[in-house]
Order: structure tokens, then C-alpha cells, then sequence
């Protein structure tokens, strides 16, 4: 028996002394390690890789240098990831997993089988992804809170050539002008003032600029026509960009005189419009001191007293327990679908403008609402600067993270214990 023990020792003591042979630390990063088969496996990889997209590899001690020092950066970001917290859920994985399936046209199942028949490891890969996402929220993390993008920066970016270039947007713009000179100015300021009163007393801008416009010859009528967003003078270009299609702006001064403009449509790849309601509301919720039953009762009372003719502003600053609308009368902002609770949206969608609905019940409490107006807005806007926000973002990141990287890679401490 004692033979035997001696012999599984020595044995165990020879595979021991083997694999430290074979598989040393090649690195020390920090807290951790980097073996040398994993520094191998990385430099085999990138070889095929190489070899793979038809590349010349770079001299030894050069790829060497590079793969080192891409399992450095990467060592100190996961020890960076396991302080912070970070965590990647199965969930967020495989969603990642399944729009990366996607691109190739497969289901997640269909792309699993495809690694596996090529001889790959679809678990290797799902750690391999999770490693990489993982990275990912590390340097967004540290680098996100670095970049400041100024709205003066923004609105620079968006007028300059290639913000410009971004937009695809033409304004069809009408105009009413008013010649003036040092006389006759405020006099016209006050007649442009007048138009547009009976332009929303249902004269149309077509029959205004026939009956007032100075620029009116009966073929262009001295209108602007279809304009890309660099053509439109500047005089109109901030007042239009805000405008929706068939608003009325005015008046307007110039060297020439007094403009009223309106935009009579709009189009473009990047022009989108949402449909908005804007809204009022009395909540009763139930508490410690109020039960469902008496919420029911009493949002049925505030109804009843409503339709007798108390303002709902006024009940719902006295009565309504949502803080956030309670002191405006119950009035929410101009909101767009999918923002409210479901149940409320379905009332709000279903109410005439300026009836009240029957009293409902959503995942807040007890309601009445008063849907007041309902619009078109045209967010094109908010969208552009959305996109321009986004690439100089995208541009300050990059920047910034090779930086950040160098910063933190040169505060490490990296013991390197074999050459190439």
C-alpha cells in the first residue's frame, strides 16, 4: 500500500514539475497573471488572423510587443471590472449573442451549430463575447464622464460643411415682405403684426401675399420655394428650424423691411414628426390611511363634481397625489406615445379633447384625465443634433480612450518575466 501511495506521489509530483515546466507565468499585471500558454495562444491566434485577411505579419519582436501588450491592457481593465462591480447577465449576453447570429442571417441555435461544425467551441466564444462586452462597459466607464460636448460645440459642428452634409433636409418657405425704410419701419412692424392675425382668422398666405406682399408679381409671388437648409438665408434659418410644417413666423426685420414667412412643408430622410397629447390629471393613490375602496370613492366624487362644473385645476392641486403636476393643476407636459403607464395611455388615446374621462384605475392608482390639445411636432431637430452629438462623441471617445488607456497602463505595475 505504502508502494503505491509513493508511487502516485512521485507520479503527481512529476505531472506537477511538468506543467511548470510547460506553463509559466510569462506576466505579472498587478494582482494577476498572464501564463505563457495563454501569451501563446494569443500569438497563434493573431498569426491566423493575419494569415487569415491576407495580411503581411509584422517582425516577430513587433507582434510580440503588441500581443503583450493587448493581455497587459486587457488584465488591468478586468481586475478594473471585478473592483467597479461589473457584471454581464446571461440575459444582456445572449441578446448580444443573437444580433451577432443575426448579421450572418442565423437563428442563435443555427449559428451555435456553425461554430461547433467548423471545430470551434461555442462556450469558448460565449466567454470570449462576455470578456469583450465586459471590456467594453470598463473603458465606457472610464472614459463617458471625460467627454464634454458644449451646446456651442454641438450647434458649430452641425452648421459647419460636414454637419451640413449630414442633413437632408428641404424647407418649402413662403414669404410676405414689407418694404421698408427709417419711416415707415414701426408702422409696418405693427401692419405684419395685423396680417398675421388675419392669416389665423382663416386668410390664407397665399392671399395675403397677393393682397400685401411688396415682392408679389404673380409668378414667384417673391416666395423662397424649395430650399436645402444651407440655401435658406440666414435671416430665417433659426426661426425655421424650429418651425412645423404650416406654421406662421413673424414679424421678422431686415435692411429691406418686415417678413413674415411661413413653412408651407417640409421633407427630408432625417424630418420625422411625433403625434403628442398634452394632458390633465387628478391621482388618488391608496396609503396607510386610505384604502382602495375609499381611493375609488373618492376619485368617483371628484368625477362627479367636475362634470358639475369645479375646475379639475383647481380640485387637483387640493385633492390629486402626483407631486409632480399637483401644484400646476393637475397639467402634464406635451408628451409623445409610450411614455405614459399603459392603462392611462389607453384612456388618454381613446378621450375627445376636452372631455373628461370616467375615473380608471392604472398601476399609480385611481385617474380622471382630460386629454387638452393634441399636435403634430416635428422633431427633426432634436434628432439631427441627436445624430452630430453622437459622431463628435464617437470621435472624442476614441481620443480619449487611447489616453486613458496609456494613463492607466503606465500607472500599473507589470512585471514581464519572459522575452520573445
Amino acid at each position: 500500500m505504502k508502494i503505491y501511495i509513493f508511487i502516485f506521489c512521485l507520479f503527481a509530483k512529476v505531472i506537477y514539475s511538468e506543467i511548470n515546466f510547460i506553463d509559466r507565468i510569462a506576466i505579472i499585471v498587478e494582482e494577476g497573471i498572464i501564463m505563457e500558454s495563454e501569451l501563446n495562444e494569443a500569438i497563434e491566434n493573431t498569426i491566423t488572423n493575419f494569415k487569415t485577411n491576407g495580411n503581411t505579419l509584422p517582425p516577430k519582436e513587433i507582434l510580440y510587443s503588441r500581443v503583450t501588450e493587448r493581455l497587459i491592457m486587457d488584465e488591468i481593465l478586468l481586475q478594473k471590472a471585478e473592483r467597479f462591480g461589473v457584471r454581464i447577465s446571461d440575459q444582456e449576453l445572449n441578446e448580444s449573442l443573437s444580433l451577432f447570429a443575426k448579421q450572418d442571417g442565423l437563428t442563435l441555435l443555427e449559428f451555435r451549430k456553425k461554430i461547433e461544425n467548423g471545430g470551434d467551441s461555442f462556450k469558448g466564444f460565449r466567454e470570449a463575447m462576455k470578456k469583450e462586452m465586459v471590456l467594453r462597459r470598463v473603458q465606457s466607464g472610464l472614459v463617458g464622464p471625460k467627454i464634454i460636448i458644449s451646446d456651442k460645440e454641438l450647434q458649430n459642428y452641425i452648421n459647419s460643411a460636414e454637419g451640413l452634409s449630414l442633413i437632408s433636409i428641404k424647407y418649402k418657405i413662403n414669404q410676405i415682405l414689407l418694404k421698408s425704410n427709417a419711416s415707415n419701419n414701426e408702422e409696418n412692424e405693427i401692419k405684419a403684426s395685423k396680417i398675421i392675425e388675419e392669416i389665423k382668422n382663416n386668410l390664407s398666405f397665399l392671399e395675403a401675399i397677393e393682397k400685401y406682399s411688396d415682392l408679389y408679381d404673380g409668378d414667384t409671388n417673391g416666395n423662397l420655394g424649395w430650399r436645402e437648409k444651407s440655401e435658406v438665408p440666414s435671416l430665417f434659418i433659426e426661426h425655421i428650424s424650429k418651425m412645423n410644417k404650416s406654421d406662421i413666423h413673424g414679424p421678422i426685420k431686415s435692411g429691406a423691411g418686415v417678413h413674415i414667412i411661413e413653412l408651407e412643408d417640409i421633407e427630408g430622410e432625417t424630418i420625422k414628426t411625433e403625434s403628442q397629447s398634452l394632458v390633465q390629471h387628478i391621482l388618488i393613490k391608496e396609503s396607510e390611511i386610505r384604502s382602495e375602496k375609499q381611493a375609488e370613492d373618492l376619485i368617483n366624487s371628484l368625477y362627479e363634481r367636475a362634470n358639475k362644473g369645479e375646475e379639475i385645476e383647481i380640485l387637483a392641486r387640493v385633492y390629486s397625489d402626483d407631486p409632480g403636476s399637483k401644484l400646476d393643476g393637475g397639467k402634464l407636459d406635451w408628451a409623445p406615445s409610450g411614455v405614459y403607464d399603459k392603462k392611462f395611455e389607453e384612456v388618454m388615446n381613446d378621450s375627445k379633447v376636452n372631455i373628461l374621462s370616467k375615473p380608471f384605475k392604472s398601476s399609480f392608482g385611481w385617474h380622471v384625465l382630460k386629454v387638452l390639445d393634441r399636435r403634430e411636432k416635428n422633431i427633426s431637430d432634436d434628432l439631427l443634433k441627436d445624430k452630430a452629438y453622437g459622431i463628435l462623441f464617437q470621435r472624442k471617445y476614441r481620443e480619449q480612450l487611447q489616453n486613458t488607456l496609456e494613463e492607466i497602463r503606465s500607472e500599473a505595475f507589470v512585471d514581464i518575466k519572459i522575452s520573445s
